[in-house]
């Protein structure tokens, strides 16, 4: 074959990639995010009705006083205002970034909705979006994400710019795959146990997970050392010390959740 020939077959071939690539026939499209794939870089699986978006891994959960979020977390809002022993500055929760989980079918989330807008869909299911003003404190906006099929929003307020990308957290959005599950958040109160939590509230959050068809171990956590001096909270037997996984993290239908507590009234 001549050199010519073989140009002009060269050239051929790749114009031909060309218009293919250009145009998109013959082309796959690229495959949506696989469910229960890895959360991206720097950040972690969060969610509510079997619905996960991603906060970044360095965000608390239920970090909240008077149902207020004080530092940057995860947490559920439902629309109660409380009073509580703690006096939150009317500032707080806005100089803090955080995700509040709302439940559309409350009358709070149902307020939600009224604003918001068809923005593409998940798994074949309807999402909205829209901004929220006004709740968290006057003049303060937060962008809402929601799927009301089911029956849950996100609603997000960046204090920094650097707190959150808004792009990956809706980018991130994405339906539990069959028999997948999220630990609850909260209590019906809509309070996250945290650290230091009476054993009521373990006691109380034990039978929520139960009822909700986990499994529960309770485990006492390991003796302090007599020579640490670096803690002096004395907390109660039972005293709730950890969850893991952590609330509002996905997980198997029908796992297991372990509940750390404090072994005894002598614990520090």
């Amino acid at each position: 074959m001549s050199l010519s020939r073989l140009v002009r077959l060269a050239v051929g071939l790749v114009a031909c990639l060309l218009v293919v690539s250009c145009s998109g026939e013959g082309a796959s499209a690229p495959a949506p995010p696989r469910a229960g794939a890895p959360a991206p870089e720097g950040h972690r699986w969060v969610g509510a009705g079997g619905v996960v978006v991603a906060v970044p891994d360095w965000w608390t959960t239920g970090d909240t006083e008077c149902l207020l979020p004080v530092e940057d977390t995860v947490y559920v809002e439902t629309g109660a205002m409380t009073d509580c022993a703690f006096t939150v500055p009317p500032t707080t929760p806005t100089e803090v970034s955080s995700l509040a989980v709302v439940d559309t079918g409350s009358a709070h989330g149902s307020r939600l909705l009224e604003d918001l807008s068809v923005d593409g869909e998940v798994g074949g299911e309807p999402v909205l979006s829209g901004r929220e003003c006004g709740w968290l404190a006057p003049r303060v906006c937060r962008s809402v994400l929601a799927v009301p099929s089911r029956g849950v929003a996100f609603v997000v307020h960046v204090s920094d710019p650097g707190d959150v990308d808004l792009a990956v957290l809706r980018g991130s959005l994405r339906l539990q795959p069959d028999a997948r599950t999220t630990v609850p958040l909260a209590l019906g109160s809509g309070r996250t146990p945290v650290w230091g939590d009476r054993p009521a509230t373990t006691r109380s959050y034990a039978a929520l997970l139960r009822r909700e068809g986990f499994r529960v171990r309770v485990v006492p956590a390991p003796p302090a050392d007599a020579g640490d001096t670096t803690s002096r909270v004395v907390l109660p037997r039972g005293a709730l010390l950890g969850i893991e996984p952590g609330p509002g993290s996905p997980v198997e239908e029908g796992g297991t959740v372990v509940l750390t507590v404090a072994p005894s009234s002598a614990w520090q």
